[in-house]
């Protein structure tokens, strides 16, 4: 008995000096920034920018803006400490000063400017580079230009790995995107950048925060996706994958924790996201990326405030061009805009390569953000329409054609060539779908479709295969996405 009694002292005495032993190095802790806050780091111009890092408790630290301002606060009892910095109109180069009694850390060449996070999977994460044969068009360009653009466009990349444990903080470092830079940063993620800074005049900044291959749910925590709303099937599911997946980014929150948490609340204007081939067939997705958007929004502490702009999946075989799958997603993400507020989709539906699943044409996808980037969180005046086309009406006519009214078309629409407008099909009561003609009436708004092997067609489809070589869009080049009257089983 005694010996259990002075093993169980011996025990509590070294908790309590381990104890004693943390404590300690708490308090002992030396002023420190979170690595997000480095040399040639752009901060969100015009507002309160929330700056952190750590320190020894109840220390006051002050944190102070070249530009004129200043904040401080003191170190909590964990050692964290927090402050919300006013930034500045647009400018450069300024430092950035945080000081804790004779302790002091600077940092160098900051701008004020415009801040964008972009994330997604392996479409975002497509260096201007490539991927070996996979090429980027227009890259040559763009890297001979980029030392022009060095100092207007900072990147941040982050290449964290992923973890079943939130990380506080990772190892990361702003850097000017002279031509090696540019070669290895995302180019949907570098061209956006590149058009922001042309129109508006300022620096601006990417985060870039990508995973080739990952899906949704790792970029979420799983009391986010619990809240979703999804069915308990449809979460059984994710659960379940969760359990298999490992660290491979398949699992939930394993993004979250290790790349997205540790740079939540850096001050941005908005999101860009480029996901969804590793989701497709999902029918809860809509759910979730709304479920997501409000995480990432309320992490930043912003609401609805953070535009959220996405794209939509682009044409692609998928090893069976006549699948009806990739459309079918297509229309789930249309319904996540529809769903979340301030989230705006671009089709890519002439914007895709049959036999790629990473297309050559980002500087498209990166105008179409950009585009309603400059509209929607700038309020610019961006001189075109920027809402892709959607059929308003559909009336089948008695000889036959199936006449479809477009809405968002405010000029004319076109096949992106000479060829015949392609991707349409039509079917009759016998629910057999086939490859129907069309051409564009001269109000440039209407569409007329036929088919003689459907003399009395009742359902209408455009471009819903996987592949079909689908081209309509408006004269401003805005792809019409894919749409069925119908709601018979694919």
């Amino acid at each position: 008995m005694r010996n259990n009694s002075f093993f169980a002292l011996l025990r509590m005495t070294g908790l309590a000096v381990l104890a004693l032993f943390f404590a300690a190095a708490v308090q002992a802790q030396p002023l420190k920034l979170a690595h997000i806050f480095s040399d040639h780091m752009v901060l969100q111009q015009q507002t309160e920018a929330p700056v952190w890092g750590w320190g020894t408790p109840g220390k006051t630290v002050t944190v102070e803006g070249s530009w004129g301002a200043s904040a401080r606060t003191k170190v909590a009892d964990d050692g964290s400490w927090r402050v919300a910095l006013p930034t500045a109109a647009a400018g450069v180069p300024y430092t950035l000063t945080v000081s804790c009694g004779k302790e002091k850390l600077t940092v160098s060449d900051v701008a004020l400017g415009e801040v964008w996070i972009c994330s997604g999977q392996s479409n975002m994460e497509m260096p201007m580079r490539g991927f070996g044969f996979q090429q980027i068009d227009g890259f040559r360009d763009n890297l001979l230009e980029a030392a022009e653009y060095s100092d207007r466009i900072r990147v941040l990349n982050v290449k964290s790995d992923t973890t079943h444990f939130v990380q506080q903080d990772i190892d990361f470092t702003w850097t000017l995107s002279d031509p090696a830079v540019c070669a290895e940063t995302s180019a949907v993620a570098y061209l956006f950048a590149k058009r922001l800074t042309r129109n508006l005049g300022v620096p601006v900044g990417i985060i870039v925060n990508a995973w080739g291959g990952s899906r949704i749910e790792p970029w979420m925590t799983m009391e986010a996706v619990e809240k979703a709303g999804v069915s308990p099937a449809e979460l059984a599911e994710i659960k379940a994958l969760h359990e298999t997946a490992g660290l491979y980014p398949n699992g939930v929150a394993t993004c979250w924790n290790g790349r997205m948490a540790p740079l939540a609340g850096y001050a941005a204007k908005g999101f860009l996201w480029y996901q969804g081939c590793s989701n497709i067939g999902q029918a809860c997705y809509d759910k979730l990326q709304c479920a997501m958007v409000k995480l990432w929004r309320d992490a930043w502490g912003v609401g609805e405030e953070m535009p959220f702009i996405f794209a939509l999946l682009a044409p692609y075989d998928h090893s069976k061009a006549e699948g009806r799958w990739r459309p079918d997603f297509v229309r789930t993400q249309m319904n996540a805009a529809a769903i979340t507020p301030n989230s705006y989709a671009v089709s890519l539906e002439t914007l895709g390569e049959e036999f790629t699943i990473h297309p050559p044409h980002k500087q498209e996808v990166a105008d179409m953000m950009a585009l309603r980037a400059l509209a929607s969180a700038y309020g610019l005046q961006v001189g075109m329409p920027i809402d892709y086309p959607e059929p308003r009406s559909v009336e089948y006519l008695e000889d036959g054609r199936v006449k479809i009214l477009f809405t968002n078309v405010w000029s004319n629409l076109q096949c992106i060539s000479a060829r015949k407008i392609v991707g349409f099909e039509l079917a009759g009561e016998d629910r057999v779908f086939h490859l129907a003609e069309a051409e564009v009436d001269w109000d440039g708004q209407t569409v007329y479709v036929q088919c003689l092997e459907v003399p009395r067609p009742v359902a209408v489809r455009y471009s819903f295969r996987n592949w079909m070589g689908a081209d309509l869009q408006t004269s401003y080049g805005i792809p019409v996405p894919p749409f069925r009257t119908d709601d018979w089983p694919l």
